[in-house]
């Protein structure tokens, strides 16, 4: 429970609905803020529940903060929230619960499809709220042990429903991405890792031609156009960035177009097999149709419509409709 409106709707649903429960708020280091943590336990005294803070500061370090700027270090676009879900929130934490012999009950905007072939992922009926894309590594024995009250709301719904409850005034702002970041954003923190990925290095063209220095590879992102430093004829975008040789490579924004995905680390629900499907490489992007295949312990994804702006490190989900089928993380893209 972080004290927000989302998490403390999902512990009074649940207790309406015969749950014995706890609520637990993640110290995840960069301190569970006293604010929230006074919020959360404000909202479990109103309900009546026990709360408890969790130290999984350690584990947060190690597998989202350093992992996410080793990633950057290394030239790729990581999504800390689809770290902390899968290893984290509903690693760790799900884990420690499951010994308890408890489910992990949450405020995200998600649903579980009961199937013959076990639980799925599914969409929740707020589109516009829909965290599935950072979740998609929960798949199979995971979502046994998963609640989310929510995903049959709407947004507007919840407060409305929390107001009714006696909520409204004890919850606090709602979470935003890459909650460990400082003012500096990701490149104080790849600066503070890894100092390599921060030094200046030459800006060049598709042929390899130098156009320019860049001041860090740490302060660039694919599709980037502002910033570059580089007059133009034509407007230039980050299309690369290369972590062995130091340098960005920039090109035109046609340049910027993929057809072509490979993906790693991929989980999924049931045999992959070569199939029409949506997929999604941004949170809340339009999904395109693609076809995909598994090799090699790779997914390999042809796109029917293009997309720009995809880079080695995003990650890639796979959906049938509302259900989540899985996804991974992009390792090329062409």
């Amino acid at each position: 429970m972080s004290g927000g409106v989302d998490s403390s709707l999902s512990a009074a649903l649940l207790l309406e609905q015969g749950y014995d429960c706890v609520g637990v708020t993640m110290d995840l280091g960069r301190g569970a803020p006293d604010a929230a943590v006074a919020d959360a336990r404000a909202v479990c005294d109103h309900l009546g529940i026990p709360h408890r803070v969790v130290d999984l500061a350690r584990e947060f370090s190690e597998r989202v903060v350093a992992a996410t700027a080793a990633a950057y270090a290394g030239g790729a676009t990581p999504n800390p929230c689809v770290l902390c879900n899968d290893s984290v929130k509903f690693g760790v934490l799900l884990d420690e619960a499951r010994e308890d012999g408890a489910a992990l009950g949450t405020g995200h905007y998600a649903r579980i499809a009961h199937t013959p072939q076990g639980p799925l992922l599914a969409r929740a009926a707020d589109v516009s709220k829909d965290q599935t894309y950072f979740l998609y590594r929960l798949t199979g024995e995971r979502l046994r042990h998963v609640v989310f009250p929510l995903g049959g709301l709407t947004k507007s719904r919840v407060r409305e429903m929390a107001a009714e409850r006696g909520l409204s005034d004890k919850h606090g702002a709602e979470s935003q991405d890459a909650c460990f970041l400082g003012a500096g954003g990701y490149p104080e923190l790849v600066a503070a890792t890894h100092p390599e990925a921060c030094v200046p290095g030459d800006i060049v063209d598709t042929s390899g031609k130098v156009l320019g220095e860049h001041n860090g590879l740490c302060r660039y992102t694919v599709g980037q156009r502002r910033g570059i430093g580089i007059a133009s004829a034509e407007p230039l975008y980050v299309l690369r960035l290369d972590a062995k040789t130091g340098a960005v490579v920039v090109g035109p924004y046609r340049a910027l177009e993929v057809e072509s995905i490979v993906v790693g680390q991929v989980v999924w629900s049931g045999d992959v097999v070569e199939e029409q499907v949506d997929v999604m490489v941004r949170y809340n992007a339009p999904a395109v149709r693609a076809r995909v295949q598994m090799r090699d312990e790779h997914l390999h994804v042809e796109l029917m419509t293009p997309l720009v702006g995809v880079a080695p490190g995003q990650s890639l989900v796979c959906y049938n409709g509302d259900v989540v089928l899985g996804g991974g993380i992009i390792e090329e893209a062409s």
